[in-house]
């Protein structure tokens, strides 16, 4: 699915801050960072055990950074009415982060919490289309707290039963 991603800076200082020891934080990137993610659910029901991997980038003339989140978590479907159905999901898993701006480079790598919902019109008995999905994360870093989310939509094809 294609994807952005927002980030925040719970600190207040700078929207990405998590330099090593004696380097400045010359990069403070603003804007969406287009990804990509994909995943896989285990449905039973109403309710899917998710796998979710992602990748996304900005990067601007000062720099550039990247997050790569994996995560398993439970989604919950609502009833399908007119191939329409909604779901919300809680994820957790780890990410990596790097920060390339020049002689601020580094790499970490953290544990993430993730909720969200979205909407899915089913267009054949397999193939759907997910309209929007909204994710809103939490992710832990040196200063404290990022604060990430963003949108997503694509075409998800359905294995298995229905």
């Amino acid at each position: 699915m294609a994807s952005g991603m927002k980030t925040v800076d719970a600190s207040g200082t700078v929207v990405i801050h998590n330099p090593g020891p004696n380097q400045p934080s010359g990069f403070t990137p603003s804007g969406l960072a287009s990804g990509v993610r994909t995943g896989f659910v285990w449905r039973h029901e109403n309710v899917g055990l998710v796998a979710d991997l992602g990748y996304h980038q900005y990067s601007d003339r000062t720099g550039s950074t990247s997050l790569a989140p994996v995560m398993l978590g439970l989604r919950v479907y609502s009833d399908e009415h007119y191939r329409t159905s909604f779901f919300a999901e809680g994820l957790a898993g780890a990410y990596r982060w790097r920060v390339n701006s020049g002689n601020v480079n580094f790499t970490a790598g953290k544990g993430i919490v993730s909720g969200g919902g979205g909407m899915d019109i089913r267009l054949t008995r397999r193939l759907v289309w997910r309209v929007f999905e909204i994710q809103i994360a939490s992710a832990g870093a040196r200063s404290g707290p990022l604060f990430s989310g963003g949108p997503s939509t694509g075409i998800a094809y359905r294995f298995g039963g229905r």
